[in-house]
């Protein structure tokens, strides 16, 4: 039986800070609810200097705009930045997932009823996690670098929501020769109506990933991920399924051998 490592999120450290939730409603003279405006020194903890709407003993981020979008703790979007999420499932979502990576269709993950609570910014990055480094392998361990996943451009289709990663490993046949193979993951992201979610490099999202390079914003209440990996020989063109491939070579370890990573971690803001 292959040995396959897939983890769903790869998760760390959590932000407390998060989506729009309006500013008070006082005008311009500070004397609306929540003590708006006002010296601190008469209104004690009701002070709302900023005007934000969220009082000044609890607000984290002072120097925001009369009125501007911010989240519970007083800070607005332009305050916060991305972070990691420490729970799985995160956000009140349920995760299902359906069909395997090594097989015709591939593996199928579909995430619904996503909770943004006062968060600004979500957002899905692939293969993020140093701790098990994305790759796959038909003759055991991943070995690195070869057998890790790279991101091709030329293969992908960022506007279409569709990344593309190669590899290149090996197989052993029964007769002990060694046949090298190419691999390739393809990853497509789309919404809850199957619309494709734009994909795009980490730096243009504005996040510090871990080992990921790529990902989605996302915006609405659910999101599907659809990945297969396949792998080609030098004898073919044709790009099989991984476990389709290994079924049918005269392998020198029938059953067994096979060993791939794929996940996924969820940052917010």
């Amino acid at each position: 039986m292959a040995r396959v490592l897939v983890t769903a999120s790869s998760i760390a450290l959590a932000i407390g800070c998060a989506n729009a939730q309006q500013g008070g409603e006082g005008d311009a003279a500070g004397t609306g609810d929540g003590g708006a405006g006002g010296d601190a020194a008469t209104c004690g903890d009701t002070c709302d200097q900023d005007r934000d709407g969220v009082v000044d003993s609890i607000d984290e981020c002072p120097d925001t705009l009369p009125n501007a979008p911010v989240n519970q703790v007083g800070c607005a979007d332009s305050q916060v930045g991305p972070m990691l999420e420490d729970t799985f499932p995160p956000y009140g979502l349920t995760w299902t997932p359906t069909g395997d990576l090594g097989r015709p269709g591939g593996l199928t993950w579909t995430y619904t009823g996503i909770q943004r609570a006062d968060l600004f910014h979500i957002y899905w990055i692939v293969c993020d996690d140093p701790a098990t480094r994305c790759g796959l392998s038909l003759d055991g361990a991943i070995d690195p670098p070869g057998e890790h996943w790279t991101f091709s451009a030329p293969a992908s289709d960022l506007p279409g929501g569709r990344l593309v990663f190669t590899s290149a490993t090996r197989i052993e046949l029964a007769d002990t020769t060694i046949r090298p193979l190419s691999g390739r993951l393809t990853v497509t992201i789309v919404d809850g109506s199957d619309a494709p979610i734009p994909c795009t490099s980490l730096s243009t999202l504005g996040v510090t990933g871990r080992a990921g390079s790529h990902g989605a914003e996302l915006t609405g209440p659910g999101f599907k991920v659809v990945a297969l990996a396949e792998v080609q020989d030098t004898l073919t063109t044709t790009w099989t399924p991984y476990l389709d491939y290994y079924d049918a070579a005269q392998t020198a370890s029938p059953g067994g051998g096979t060993t791939v990573s794929f996940g996924g971690s969820f940052y917010d803001e």
